[in-house]
């Protein structure tokens, strides 16, 4: 069943809440089936006694973790959110920085690649906001701003001239 499969891949790569007729949107399904296999991927999850399970609010859905692993899930997220970051989050963080707030379409455009991941462990540290969940735009958090101990964002090095609204193929020709 490919309804299936997508509406588990929803859940299992969003960072918050989904609602019923969003997941019917990306699917391409209508809220009747989503409903139905909900309720199937709801039983599968809940009644099997694994690590995770799905929780419902009204028509918002959301894959968690199982309450009886919280001690260790709660550790596990100490140390992922007092970590270092990774390369590719650092990457993902600057462009924020400097481009934000931007649509996570773009930042996947200029990063070439798709980061759900990243945007969801940048979100768990603090260091960015989803200012607008529907259409997923993201910036920089004061809590980044006052982890680089400035005031104000455009205190970062060459903020003006990578800040500016124009095509990156234009900032990189600079560069050369």
């Amino acid at each position: 069943m490919a309804l299936k499969s997508i509406l588990e891949s929803l859940l299992f790569i969003a960072h918050r809440p989904l609602e019923k007729k969003e997941m019917a949107a990306f699917a391409n399904g209508s809220k009747e089936e989503v409903d139905e296999v909900l309720t199937i991927l709801i039983n599968e999850y809940n009644s099997r006694g694994g690590g995770i399970k799905i929780i419902q609010n009204n028509n918002e859905y959301q894959m968690v973790t199982a309450p009886q692993n919280s001690e260790v899930v709660s550790k596990f997220l100490k140390t992922e959110i007092t970590g270092e970051l990774t390369p590719a989050s650092l990457e993902t963080l600057s462009i924020i920085a400097y481009r934000g707030p931007i649509i996570r379409d773009e930042l996947e455009q200029i990063r070439g690649v798709n980061c759900s991941i990243i945007l969801r462990n940048l979100l768990i540290k603090g260091l960015i906001i989803e200012i607008n969940k529907d259409k997923q735009i993201y910036n920089v958090s004061l809590d980044f701003i006052r982890q680089l101990g400035i005031v104000d964002i455009k205190e970062l090095p060459d903020y003006d001239r990578l800040k500016r609204d124009i095509p990156l193929s234009s900032l990189i020709s600079e560069e050369e």
